[in-house]
């Protein structure tokens, strides 16, 4: 781990905040695992009252759960978890798609077009990380249309705690029907239909609708691992 030199008692706790929420992203640190708290201030070089803040925010945000006299253990996301994060972020996304809809023109009907093809080759070229990072992308392209900076900014949180599983556990199959889903609704914003492209995104793009054998089953780490 890099140590943390910020001063500014408020930037210090964001960039320890952007720092261990991007270790989680990449895997680095493991659902399940344990982080020692104690260790973890003297790899950043920071004290632990920023530590604990930042912590105590990926807390709020489901990323992790701080366990009195034990550390802060890396969440697992089940498959419940799962349907749950997929319900709110079809009822937010569904909600900014009826608020910027008179927004998007074809400059950005072109570039959600130009990411599901670029998805279209990830898959094909078996880019897994590349593939769910374009995802990102593509739903970047409205919900950056959006005044409610709060409401992007928690959508981007859940979508976290979605990444390390989407990498790990989406069969091709899914992922060939997220491209087509995607298709759908660029058509339905091409034809000016607010509501319905509103709905889609809500009631099947987000509704996970799929047989089990789309997800691959959760691997849960049942021992308690302490990163160094």
């Amino acid at each position: 781990m890099s140590q943390i030199i910020t001063q500014n008692n408020w930037s210090l706790r964001k960039e320890i905040f952007d720092y261990l929420s991007g270790q989680i992203e990449k895997g680095a640190l493991i659902p399940g695992s344990l982080i020692n708290v104690r260790k973890l201030t003297e790899k950043l070089n920071v004290s632990r009252t920023p530590l604990r803040e930042a912590l105590a925010q990926l807390e709020i945000q489901g990323l992790v759960s701080i366990l009195p006299q034990r550390g802060v253990r890396i969440n697992v996301l089940t498959y419940e978890d799962l349907l749950d994060l997929f319900e709110i972020i079809g009822a937010l996304e569904s909600q900014v798609i009826l608020t910027i809809f008179h927004q998007i023109n074809a400059k950005e009907i072109k570039r959600m077009k130009r990411y599901n093809r670029t998805m279209e080759q990830a898959l094909k070229q078996a880019r897994n990380r590349y593939f769910h990072e374009t995802n990102i992308l593509f739903h970047r392209v409205f919900l950056d249309l959006s005044a409610n900076r709060e409401l992007s900014n928690y959508v981007g949180s859940l979508k976290l705690r979605l990444f390390g599983f989407a990498l790990k556990s989406y069969r091709d199959r899914f992922k060939r029907a997220i491209i087509a889903e995607h298709d759908v609704f660029i058509r339905l914003l091409e034809e000016g239909k607010r509501q319905s492209a509103a709905n889609y995104l809500q009631d099947v793009h987000w509704k996970f609708n799929y047989p089990d054998n789309f997800i691959r089953p959760d691997v849960v780490e049942n021992s308690d691992i302490e990163n160094n």
